[in-house]
């Protein structure tokens, strides 16, 4: 069977208008299972370029410029067994326009031709150069193997690695460094359920906790172990509580504005 993978990019509106779940579940009642993925930051240059657009903007006034820089993006790598692959998902992912797009495709629950949630490639070809513009030909190469294959590897566990926007989850400085942790184990190791299910018991620990200082000490007590499982994956420079800041950047970590406030002021 050929054409059996692509990719689903939900842009920052996606991520932030909470329309992660429908998406995933519109797209698992049309035969798509996901595989692995990542959070990441996008820019308009790399945009541009998986657009093939030519034209010259500003960046200070292109709204899709300040659409890709108001927060993180979430790549889905998604495998179909029945095929088709591409074409299915941009038949899910409806038209450009909202207002245009069929009841029960993903754009329908947009609200403009710039907050429309989703990008997807048009054919496998694309599918192959676009991923590699957004994570570079090494990463894109090992998340196409995945995808082909449609190995699992993490894919549940995105959702809870995308940033907290409203709650006390939003500001607490155990559930930042859980969240940014499980963003380091899907970069260098997607399929370590040993990690997985030691950040989700902490996260679940830290959830039951009644005020910051509870929160803190679950954390405090969970460090240690969930350290050298990051140091033993390869990330024993990111294994840090707090990370260091200039290590995750250097990695493409996303870390939200928030976050970061949140990391620098942790002992304040």
């Amino acid at each position: 069977m050929t054409d059996v993978w692509t990719f689903a990019l939900i842009t920052p509106d996606g991520v932030v208008s909470d329309a992660f779940e429908s998406i995933v579940d519109l797209l698992q009642r049309n035969g798509f299972v996901g595989v692995t993925g990542r959070v990441l930051q996008l820019d308009l240059p790399a945009m541009m370029r998986v657009y093939r657009a030519s034209e010259a903007v500003a960046p200070q006034n292109d709204p899709f410029a300040r659409l890709y820089s108001s927060g993180p993006a979430c790549l889905l790598l998604l495998h179909r067994a029945n095929g088709d692959a591409c074409a299915t998902l941009t038949r899910c992912k409806g038209a450009t326009r909202p207002d245009e797009a069929e009841p029960g495709t993903v754009r329908y629950l947009g609200e403009n031709v710039v907050l429309n949630l989703l990008h997807c490639p048009d054919d496998p070809a694309n599918a192959t150069r676009e991923l590699s513009i957004l994570v570079g030909p090494g990463a894109a190469e090992q998340y196409r193997a995945a995808a082909v294959s449609g190995v699992f590897r993490g894919a549940a566990a995105l959702r809870a690695s995308l940033p907290a926007t409203h709650s006390w989850e939003a500001i607490s400085y155990p559930v930042a460094v859980n969240r940014i942790r499980r963003r380091i184990g899907q970069q260098f190791a997607p399929g370590d359920e040993d990690l997985q299910t030691a950040l989700d018991e902490e996260r679940e620990r830290i959830a039951a906790c009644r005020t910051s200082g509870e929160r803190r000490l679950v954390a405090k007590q969970a460090n240690p172990s969930i350290q050298r499982m990051l140091t033993r994956i390869g990330a024993g420079e990111l294994a840090g509580a707090p990370p260091d800041q200039a290590a995750l950047a250097e990695h493409g970590i996303f870390v939200s504005a928030l976050e970061k406030l949140t990391l620098d002021t942790h002992d304040a």
